[in-house]
């Protein structure tokens, strides 16, 4: 019912209508129109009203006497009736004047038309326009307006005619309200205003009816307001306050106030709804004022929330709405919201948070009403009109539920407060002989006084009241006569009034009462309650609350946090709360509140997700998995299904923005919104009031919709957001044709969307509602458990402060806590119901402080202030019932020139203290006090009713910048006025000039405040003589009194003296004039020219005194000489803060000024000269103060540079330093050429030209010469991948080997839910039950299992929408074809069957085809023709090759292909467990070599690797990078040149290797093993030159052309290939044969002569903790600690003992071995021993496993359609893999035992690619082989054997899991050995296999080179004959996998056959029982090689120069080796 015009109906009267209403159109022609027929007119009104409103009255004019016909005639229709109404309603509002619509208004009040026509309309009401009890509100508003209008126009006319229309009306709506019949309340408003006007015409009107709030009992009228009383006033039961005499009774004393404070709230929001929306008196001149009513038009409630307290909803403002005053929208503050049909009104209040504001533009409300009424009804829909009450509503909401909580009768100090008694009694709870403790009181005494007399402190401490000798001046000497009475009264009465005029000591005295009532709570021992403080504002507890934490810091608790003092702030409630209750609580009391604060926390975090999911349903699609429900129900789920619809393209959404057409005209450009924030009141609470719900739900909400339309900001959604928020839906009628969704036209698409999106709502909204409810319930049992926490809390307290809101609000806390003293601050201030409700009836004793002449309460209403009392406070009503009480008489704050304006005036007697006499005179004006008198007009603020004056604004700023000047600091001024519009525009004004810390109040919030100097601004300045809040003397009293030292005032005195009607101000005029103090113009002193004085009359006149003292200038002469500019001033007279402006007269050497300021400092002089630079004779211009010799010349320079290119630096910069920038022509190494700048040719360039070569995968290398590394190392390749993925699609990615996982999303989906991951992911399994059922079959297991029930071949009993049967197959999905509408499409030969009678057919859900059941079944089931195997692949339509994942049917064919893809995927990617474990070694690994640690980034791409194939790559760059290590370190023991040349090559492979990023094809692990061999046999070849040229040996010419040809060889520009390798043989075997390394070593005559030449002994050389050598001399022991010169590390030692780390290496000139040849050194040392046939590495037997597969022979990630099923790569073999498939997972890098028990060992220094890492020759003769520090790529690192013959050999750290694990050897050669600790039972010892194993024969023993050296048993039996290969160990051991072997060589190149043993070696040895352990790394087959120390690493002990040698390149390795299993052992241990 919106008011919308509807044509007339057919009424049986018009049959005199001579034609058809369709006949009459307005006359086109201009002037009047004679009509005579009365429809057509009416018609023609219709329209107009309809249209064109603004032409109706000249229509009305012209057509006069026709309507007067019509009005006139007896028969009109009601709708006639009202077509007339709504023209009258619309004229009268359009008319400018009365006499222009006289015509019209006789018209209307012609008695036939007010008496017959208008009645009997009135009379039908009920049926005109009704439906389902409700009236019309278009017909409401329009016939009430009507009569309104008429009323106001012709007031006149209502005695006679229209209080008949107006009395039935009003008697109809009443007769129809009590029928059920509905009004809104705003019709039922204007309609009794309508009432009022005809009653005020009668003597004797009718009272209006009582709403219906007021009730007898004051205990039933609710605290918040009624829709109905926002028309109807309060009614006569609101009485008055009585400021004399008695109440009647308790109750009738209650029932005044709460009555009293409850209109105080209501009224102003009621009178303010009044005036807004009330008809418009049209000709009644300005009417009522609207009143200050804060309105808010088109708010919506938009989202649910929680508060503390229970549910509360954000209301949404509209854009630029946000409230511009701090003080609005206070939290606590009361909302009354009014739909903009009026048929709904709702209160709420404001919730603020301290933790959370609402968004911008928002407000929280907590809403009285129905949550499930406002989710349904109004949450999103309904436009409201938000209007704020001007009072604060939680000030008056407590202490209206605590009055009506009060029981009449235990009012507190009834005997008072309601009888108004005279006769004081005791307090009770402290006897009649009470003492007190008034020790306190005494002033400190001095330290040489000991006396004791009647008032000594000794006295004070046990003092009755009744002692008048101790109440005495001379007893308290710091205290007057006045506050000793006022201590005694206190003390003595339970009733206490305490008066404090200004200045007097109020706050002193109370806390003078607080201390001695807590001193004397130890004397009495029976009342321990707490002390009670109560004020009335927080800013006033803060003050009083600091002064009692200055002698009680303890035991002081503050209830409310909205305190700003730090001090306070350790002892909050919330604060004590929370260091307390630990130690309060027991267990039981903490897990109750806890698991009720969870659940509340829990419900919180759901209603906080359902409200983000219901306020995105206006703004976003849901998907079609959130609306499955509403499809099932709506039976559309098989349809949507079959259909293949997504939701987005169903509705044919593009996410791109989508713009409607701008409509014609401008649109209105919206600004950016000032940022706002709710705000407080000052008397609020916050204990409670973090609130708001966070954000953090929002993305989490929109997961379930497929699309949100973007923030209303942008408007290309708008088609998008248009189509949600308007439109019909689909009925229960249009949804039964439904066959097909994907069918449906767009707009029916809409329609059954917002079907869909309705029922999903109301579902929510009900779910929703529920949470709310629940979460109500349980905060209010988290509010009882907190109240029983508060309780104890305060239980343990002393003192109590809080303000009256507090008090009331906490009153059950202070119910329970009983304090029985309870004093009151600033009493006279404070509402009477406010103080009433701070007293429990256990309250023994009350302490009013405060002054009834200063401020009174402020209620909200001034007729209640004024005409009802409420203003009159408890304090100010007992003194006015002469209820006894003390005034304090000494003022100690004002001087006495101030103090004078209030005797008598004010006070009668107030007397000035000592203190106050001698106050120094205000500096710089003549008198400390004067009044300055001017007749400017005053202004009123346009928004408001506040006043300002713009004069006395301008006056006072001036006058405060003088004061500033005088010296005063800007915190010694305040500014005050009684109008908050003045001190708007004085504090802009003070601002602007920069003053904006000095302060500006209103006089009403600066009680209780002071300052040095006050300014005061009257504001009011009129004709009329109005004064407004000046006629208030109270707040007068408090204007006059805030200034201790001067108080100045400005305003229109003699206009408010002759406005007044009291005698008040014309005294005070009186006074003013008498003392000289009042004039047009204040008088300024010069202070340094008292003579000079200066009269400022208005604001122009202070330019007079620029800086605050007089006209005339300072002349002062600076301290520059300079003299001061100034004018005369008073601040700053020694100029020590001036800074002189004047230029600068200081000069250079050529009378250049200065041109910098007298205060800057000089700069040399810039100016520019001429002067010519002596070394090249140029003429240059130059800076004055720079000397010509040190100018650079600017000219360019003419000099050739050594490249012969001229330079183009200037002539006196250097040529040296120029870098020839000239192209040149550069031919690059690689033979390739490029053009660079000429200075780069020396500095390495990078080659661009592209590689184009062709790689294994066809295509040709994109890389550049310099990234392929001369075509060595190739990059990777840059075509794009075309090969389908195990998942089908189509790789994405560059050509690599192996593609990586499809990144695509995953499209495995069920009837239940869809897997949201990557296509390469693994998905996690639907456990839902199966849906594939029918009438004969059911699955009974969870969806992602193989079905347990077979096809169903049965025939389908289903019926197609053309009535004939499905041709389908029983459970399955109905094909959409029909055998007999679509025979030829469905019968379509494709597998031969299709045309058979019985043919059935199924339906391929995932493209749509429909195939013959039979030939499906074959395809689906067997296998595609001319194929061997089939491809591990999703099924395809035979049609159209579309993957096939969703059909019932087919469900245990297709789970069966996706187990198999999900156990490829979980092989190619590992277990979570085996990958972290290969995580784990390879981070060990690097944790372990100093040399790759410094690898930046490898920790962080071993930590996100998340495949095996991920693991094996990093496996391999460690290994690379490992092997470039080592030769790094080879390199440094080359010549220079030699070495640059290495460490370049060595660098473009870790380029190579950096770009890469740690992935690799199988050509380029190929090709970097190769480049590392190279870089290999080049670095072998350098050190053995280097070698002989540093020892200065002599090098032939054939051995140097060897050398030259095999290095020329190895630095070819191609790769280094198997051909190259073959053709280096020869030349390494002769080298080796010319080149000896024997010639390197000592020989036995030269270790004796340097034995002998350094006199040392056995034992005289010792190692650092990292392996160097030194030697000790003289005794050879330490005697003293020093510094190691090669690692820093601490050598040596005290007293003959060496210190920790260090050991002595006794064999260090032992005799010398032969080292491992040449060619022997390149490849496979440890694989060949010496004397070996074999020169050069040669690869392994066919035989041979490769302890590491190639990722080149392993399938990818994804195979290929034609490929088998994959086994996963990577370094974790299945368990099905082929043995040696992989290294083992746990596998940790070798433990390398040193040559000494506490040394380290000395590795070897040539790095071997591709092959295990080789044995390094020990330099002493006894000890084993230490293996090669250079672990190769692709190969674990073996461990090394003990360097001790007689040692037993350290076994494995990690032993596999099938081996019996070792035992632990003795450390010395003859103690028996120690078991294994954990014997295996049947075990026999391990054996050592020899050359060629023999099945069941006991190996041989490794032969060993020395005599003396017990041979080790190897712990690992070698493979047999017939028995499978074995695997290699890895960095991954399998639980099934047998001991690990030997590492073998690299992948590439298979180890060679094992040698046999030689002629002239030692035959083996018998092992020596019991046998002992080897480490398994070591190679069993190889026996160690000879070792050998080289001459120059005794040089340093000779004194000879200090080459670089391999031997102390092997012991800076040493810590690598013994790090990692040091720790491993001593774990083990």
């Amino acid at each position: 019912m919106s008011g919308q015009k509807r044509p007339w109906p057919a009424w049986p009267d018009r049959a005199w209508e001579p034609g058809s209403p369709k006949a009459a159109r307005l006359s086109p022609e201009p002037g009047p129109c004679r009509r005579t027929d009365p429809g057509a007119i009416l018609s023609d009104v219709e329209r107009l009203c309809d249209h064109s409103p603004q032409q109706l009255l000249p229509f009305l004019l012209q057509h006069d006497h026709q309507l007067g016909q019509v009005m006139d005639s007896p028969g009109l229709s009601p709708a006639q009736v009202y077509t007339l109404l709504r023209a009258l309603k619309a004229a009268v509002e359009s008319a400018g004047d009365r006499e222009q619509l006289q015509p019209v208004l006789a018209l209307a009040l012609q008695p036939a038309f007010a008496l017959r026509s208008l009645l009997g309309f009135i009379a039908e009401l009920e049926t005109f326009q009704a439906q389902e009890g409700w009236i019309s509100q278009a017909v409401m508003e329009d016939t009430v307006a009507a009569l309104h209008h008429l009323l106001t126009a012709c007031p006149e006319q209502t005695r006679t005619l229209l209080c008949h229309p107006v009395d039935l009306l009003f008697a109809a709506v009443q007769r129809l309200r009590s029928r059920g019949f509905q009004f809104t309340w705003i019709i039922q408003k204007r309609l009794h205003d309508t009432k009022r006007l005809a009653d005020a015409a009668f003597p004797r009107h009718s009272e209006p009816p009582a709403t219906p709030a007021w009730r007898e009992d004051f205990h039933a009228i609710p605290v918040f307001p009624t829709p109905e009383e926002l028309f109807v006033g309060a009614g006569p039961g609101l009485q008055r306050n009585r400021p004399v005499g008695p109440f009647e009774s308790a109750t009738a004393y209650l029932d005044t106030h709460f009555r009293l404070l409850r209109e105080d709230f209501v009224r102003p929001l009621r009178e303010g709804i009044s005036a807004h929306f009330s008809l418009p008196s049209v000709f009644g001149g300005a009417g009522r004022p609207r009143g200050q009513l804060r309105l808010y038009r088109h708010v919506q409630l938009v989202k649910a929330g929680t508060s503390p307290a229970g549910a509360v909803y954000l209301a949404r403002l509209p854009r630029g709405a946000a409230p511009a005053s701090s003080k609005r929208l206070l939290s606590g503050s009361l909302t009354c919201l009014i739909s903009d049909d009026c048929a709904q009104v709702l209160f709420g209040t404001v919730v603020g948070g301290s933790q959370q504001e609402p968004p911008r533009g928002a407000v929280w409300l907590d809403v009285r009403a129905n949550h499930r009424d406002l989710l349904r009804r109004h949450l999103g829909r309904t436009s409201f009109t938000m209007v704020e009450s001007p009072a604060f509503f939680e000030s008056y909401q407590h202490v209206l539920e605590g009055l009506q909580e009060m029981d009449p009768a235990r009012v507190p100090f009834r005997r008072y407060v309601v009888q108004c008694r005279t006769s004081i009694l005791p307090p009770a709870h402290l006897g009649d002989h009470a003492a007190f403790d008034l020790s306190g009181l005494r002033p400190p005494q001095p330290p040489g006084d000991t006396a004791e007399g009647p008032g000594s402190a000794g006295d004070l401490r046990a003092v009755s009241p009744g002692d008048s000798h101790v109440w005495a001046p001379e007893t308290f000497p710091h205290l007057d006569e006045s506050q000793i009475l006022a201590i005694r009264m206190a003390l003595s009465r339970e009733f206490v009034l305490i008066q404090g005029p200004p200045g007097t000591g109020k706050t002193f005295l109370g806390l003078q009462l607080v201390q001695i009532l807590l001193r004397s709570r130890a004397e009495w021992g029976r009342d321990q309650s707490p002390l009670l403080v109560v004020c009335y504002t927080n800013h006033a507890l803060d003050q009083f609350m600091e002064g009692i934490l200055r002698f009680q810091p303890s035991g002081v608790v503050r209830i409310g946090g909205r305190s700003r003092s730090d001090k306070m702030a350790t002892c909050s409630l919330r604060t004590l709360r929370r260091q307390q209750l630990p130690r309060l609580l027991g267990a039981a009391e903490k897990q109750q509140f806890g698991s009720v604060l969870k659940a509340l926390r829990k419900r919180k975090k759901s209603i906080t997700y359902c409200a983000a999911v219901l306020e995105l349903l206006r703004r976003g699609i849901l998907s079609d998995a959130e609306l499955a429900a509403e499809m099932h129900d709506d039976h559309l789920e098989h349809s949507w299904r079959a259909g293949r619809c997504d939701m987005l393209g169903w509705l044919k959404i593009d996410p791109a923005p989508r713009k409607l057409p701008q409509p014609q005209g401008r649109a209105r450009k919206a600004g950016p919104e000032e940022p706002w924030q709710s705000h407080r009141d000052e008397r609020a609470l916050d204990d409670e009031d973090d609130v708001g719900p966070a954000e953090r739900w929002q993305s989490l909400a929109e997961e379930k919709f497929a699309y949100v339309v973007p923030a209303e900001g942008s408007s290309g959604h708008e088609w998008t957001r248009k189509c949600l928020e308007e439109g019909d839906i689909m009925t229960d009628e249009d949804l039964a044709h439904v066959r097909d969704v994907g069918e449906l036209r767009l707009r029916d698409r809409w329609r059954l969307y917002r079907r869909w999106m309705l029922a999903y709502e109301r579902a929510l909204t009900e779910k929703l509602a529920e949470k709310m409810q629940e979460y109500e319930t349980q905060a209010a049992q988290l509010a009882e458990l907190t109240f029983q926490e508060d309780l104890r809390v305060l239980e343990r307290s002393q003192v109590i402060g809080m303000t009256t809101t507090g008090a009331a609000k906490y009153r059950k806390l202070l119910q329970k806590v009983q304090p029985h003293t309870v004093i009151v601050e600033e009493a006279a201030e404070i509402l009477e119901a406010h103080v009433l409700t701070s007293l429990t009836p256990a309250c023994k004793h009350l302490i009013l402080i405060g002054d009834h002449q200063q401020l009174r309460p402020k209620p909200a209403d001034y007729t209640l202030e004024k005409k009802f009392f409420l203003g009159i406070s408890l304090f100010e009503r007992m003194i006015n019932n002469q209820v006894p009480y003390v005034q304090l008489l000494y003022q100690h704050r004002m001087r006495p020139e101030i103090s004078q304006l209030l005797v008598p005036l004010f006070y009668k007697r107030l007397e000035d203290h000592a203190a106050v006499a001698d106050c120094e005179p205000i500096k710089g004006v003549g008198s400390s006090v004067f009044f300055v008198q001017h007749t400017a007009a005053e202004s009123r603020s346009a928004d408001s009713e506040s006043y300002s004056n713009r004069f006395e604004a301008s006056f006072l700023a001036s006058l405060s910048r003088y004061l500033l000047h005088q010296g005063y600091a800007a915190s010694q001024l305040t500014v005050l006025t009684p109008y908050h519009g003045q001190v708007l525009k004085i504090r802009g004004l003070m601002k602007s000039s920069g003053m904006g810390d000095v302060a500006v109040h209103a006089v009403d919030d600066f009680q209780g405040e002071e300052n040095d100097i006050v300014l005061l601004s009257l504001v009011r300045s009129n004709r009329e003589g109005r004064i407004g809040f000046l006629r208030d003397k109270n707040r007068l009293c408090v204007a006059l009194s805030r200034a201790r030292k001067g108080f100045y005032c400005v305003g229109n005195l003699a206009g408010i003296a002759a406005g007044s009607t009291s005698q008040l101000w014309k005294e005070i005029l009186q006074l003013l004039q008498g003392k000289k103090l009042v004039g047009e113009g204040l008088t300024l002193v010069c202070q340094n020219h008292p003579e000079t004085k200066t009269v400022v009359k208005e604001n122009s006149d202070f330019s007079k005194v620029p800086d605050g003292g007089c006209a005339l200038r300072c002349q002062t002469r600076l301290e520059c000489g300079h003299p001061c500019p100034r004018r005369c001033h008073p601040h700053d007279r020694d100029h020590s803060l001036h800074v002189c402006q004047l230029p600068c007269p200081t000069l250079c050497e050529l009378n250049h000024r200065c041109p910098r300021k007298c205060h800057e400092p000089c700069q040399p002089c810039s100016v520019a000269v001429e002067k010519v630079i002596p070394k090249c004779g140029h003429s240059q211009t130059v800076p004055c103060h720079l000397p010509a010799d040190r100018w650079v010349c600017q000219e360019p320079c003419r000099q050739l540079l050594e490249c012969e290119h001229p330079c183009r630096r200037s002539c006196g910069e250097p040529c040296s330093r120029s870098k020839c920038v000239e192209m040149v022509d550069v031919t690059l190494p690689c033979s390739h050429g490029t053009r660079t700048e000429c200075y780069r040719q020396k500095t390495p360039l990078k080659c661009l030209e592209t590689c184009k070569q062709e790689l294994e995968c066809g295509h040709h290398c994109g890389g550049s010469c310099f990234e392929c590394v001369q075509g060595r190392l190739h990059a990777h390749c840059r075509n794009k991948c075309t090969r389908v993925l195990l998942c089908s699609h189509q790789c994405q990615e560059a050509c690599f080997e192996n593609c990586p996982p499809c990144k695509r999303k995953c499209p495995n989906t069920c009837r239940h839910s869809r897997c949201d991951k990557t296509c390469g992911e693994i998905c996690f399994p639907c456990v839902q039950p199966c849906s594939w059922k029918c009438r004969h079959y059911r699955c009974t297991r969870p969806c992602s299992e193989t079905c347990s029930r077979p096809r169903c071949d049965e025939p389908c009993q289903k019926s197609l929408t053309c009535s004939h049967p499905c041709a389908g197959l029983c459970g399955e999905p109905c094909p959409p074809k029909c055998r007999t509408c679509h025979r030829g499409e469905l019968q379509e030969i494709f597998f031969g069957t299709e045309d058979e009678p019985d043919a059935r057919f199924v339906l391929l859900e995932d493209c749509g085809h429909i195939l013959e059941v039979q030939g499906l079944d074959r395809w689906m089931d067997g296998e595609p023709e001319g194929t061997e195997a089939q491809h591990v692949q999703l099924k395809l339509c035979p049609k159209c090759a579309t993957p096939i994942q969703h059909n019932t049917r087919y469900n245990n064919v297709i789970k069966g292909i996706q187990q198999k893809i999900k156990d490829i995927k979980l092989r190619i990617q590992g277990s979570r467990e085996e990958l972290e474990a290969g995580k784990q070694q390879l981070l060990l690994r690097l944790s372990s070599d100093r040399d790759l640690v410094a690898w930046a980034g490898m920790e962080g791409r071993i930590a996100s690797a998340a495949s095996r194939q991920s693991l094996l790559d990093l496996e391999n760059t460690l290994n690379f990078l490992a092997s470039l290590s080592r030769l790094k370190q080879q390199a440094k023991t080359c010549t220079a040149a030699r070495e640059r040349n290495l460490r370049r090559q060595i660098e473009a492979v870790e380029s190579w290797l950096s770009r890469n990023r740690h992935a690799f094809t199988a050509q380029q692990r190929r090709e970097c093993r190769s480049e590392i061999k190279r870089l290999s046999y080049l670095g072998n070849i350098f050190e053995r030159l280097s070698g002989y040229e540093g020892r200065s040996a002599e090098i032939g010419p054939g051995a140097r052309a060897l050398a030259n040809e095999a290095v020329g060889l190895l630095q070819q520009q191609a790769p280094f290939t198997q051909r190259q390798e073959e053709s280096l043989r020869w030349l390494l075997e002769e080298i080796e044969e010319q080149l000896p390394a024997a010639g390197l070593r000592l020989s036995e005559a030269e270790r004796v002569m340097i034995t002998e030449a350094m006199q040392f002994g056995r034992g005289h050389w010792y190692r650092c903790p990292q392996g160097h050598l030194y030697t000790i001399g003289e005794c050879g022991r330490p005697m003293q600690q020093s510094s190691c010169p090669e690692c820093g590390a601490a050598i040596g030692g005290q007293a003959h003992t060496l210190t920790a780390g260090n050991t002595a290496d006794d064999h260090i000139l032992a005799p010398a071995t032969p080292e491992p040849r040449l060619q022997d050194s390149i490849l496979a040392l440890l694989s060949h021993p010496p004397g070996s046939a074999s020169l050069c590495p040669s690869g392994p037997p066919p035989w041979a496993p490769s302890p590491h597969p190639q990722p080149d022979s392993l399938p990818g990630p994804h195979p290929q359609p034609d490929s088998v099923p994959p086994r996963a790569p990577g370094p974790h073999p299945q368990p099905d893999s082929p043995p040696g498939s992989h290294t083992q997972p746990d596998s940790p890098p070798p433990p390398v035992p040193s040559p000494h028990p506490d040394s380290p060992q000395t590795p070897s220094s040539h790095p071997q690619p591709d092959s295990p890492p080789p044995q390094a020759p020990s330099p002493f003769p006894d000890s084993p082989q230490v293996p090669s520090p250079h672990p190769q790529p692709d190969s674990p690192p073996p461990q090394a054997p003990s360097p001790f013959p007689d040692s037993p050999q350290v076994p494995s750290p990690h032993p596999q899991p099938d081996s019996p694990p070792p035992q632990a050897p003795s450390p010395f050669p003859d103690s028996p050995q120690v078991p294994s600790p954990h014997p295996q039972p049947d075990s026999p010892p391990p054996r050592v296999p020899g050359p060629h194993p023999q099945p069941d024969s006991p190996p041989p023993q490794t032969p060993s080179p020395f005599p003396d050296s017990p041979q080790a048993p190897s712990p690992q039996p070698q493979p047999q004959p017939d028995s499978p290969p074995p695997r290699v160990p890895g960095p991954h051991p399998q639980l099934d996998s047998p001991p690990p072997l030997a590492p073998g060589p690299h992948p590439d190149s298979l180890p060679s056959p094992q040698p046999q043993p030689q002629p002239d070696s030692p035959p083996p040895r018998a092992p020596r029982p019991p046998p002992q352990l080897v480490s398994p790394a070591f190679p069993p087959h190889s026996p160690p090689a000879p070792s050998g120390i080289d001459l120059a690493m005794l040089l340093p002990a000779l004194g000879n120069r200090r080459p670089r040698t391999r031997v102390q390149a092997r012991a800076r390795q040493g810590p690598y080796f013994l790090r990692q299993p040091a720790a491993r052992r001593g774990k083990r241990r």
